[in-house]
């Protein structure tokens, strides 16, 4: 695992495609273009890379948004004095041929120390509720649900948020001061939306032989 370097677009892009070909739905994944990586490659600790042998195999990329409209920030209604405080977890992705080794989750949990070491406070992603495996991934990594809304193409997005500084639901869940949850099946948007409103966050995952489910909870 390291981070990588504007030689690695290449392999970049290679690995993309691969995964791309590979997507049981396509919205399940953003594409992003050269000119993305590159000027992301460019970041100082932005991409951390996988390799096995000569081949990059996995990679995870964060994004500091600003006060850019898609600040996912804004979503959650962070006040304006937060947004510049917001890092993005902004993708992360696997080779096919190596999935089921943990490489989502070490990534990430390798790129919330590095937005620590950074000094930003809130760490924000999206998710597709089409990607269970993903979401289970970024939940064990201390992000909870707190929207869910369509965002690029129309695509349905869970809006994912930790707080660094402060304990999240999932923590505070296991000193036993949540005790409110409810279980709802994935794939009920309307649902979902409705719990959120309601004020309860998404924080474990659970299945059934119906399919993935998803534990809101409610302090």
């Amino acid at each position: 695992m390291e981070f990588l370097q504007t030689d690695s677009l290449p392999d970049l892009l290679n690995l993309q495609s691969l995964i791309a070909a590979n997507l049981p739905c396509p919205e399940i994944f953003m594409l992003h273009d050269d000119m993305y990586f590159q000027e992301t490659l460019r970041l100082n600790r932005s991409i951390i890379g996988v390799t096995t042998g000569e081949e990059l195999i996995a990679y995870s990329i964060i994004r500091i948004p600003g006060l850019a409209d898609d600040n996912l920030g804004k979503d959650l209604s962070l006040p304006e004095g937060e947004l510049m405080k917001v890092a993005h977890l902004q993708a992360a992705a696997v080779h096919p041929a190596y999935r089921g080794n943990g490489l989502q989750r070490k990534l990430t949990s390798a790129h919330l120390r590095v937005i620590e070491e950074m000094g930003y406070e809130h760490v924000c992603c999206t998710v597709s509720p089409k990607n269970p495996v993903s979401l289970a991934n970024i939940l064990s990594c201390g992000l909870v649900i707190e929207g869910l809304c369509p965002k690029q193409q129309g695509w349905w997005r869970y809006i994912m948020h930790k707080n660094i500084l402060r304990p999240n639901l999932i923590e505070m869940e296991g000193r036993n001061v949540c005790r409110n949850e409810i279980i709802i099946p994935i794939s009920d948007i309307e649902g979902q939306l409705d719990l959120l409103k309601k004020g309860f966050k998404g924080v474990k995952m659970a299945y059934t032989h119906e399919g993935a489910e998803v534990i809101y909870a409610k302090c």
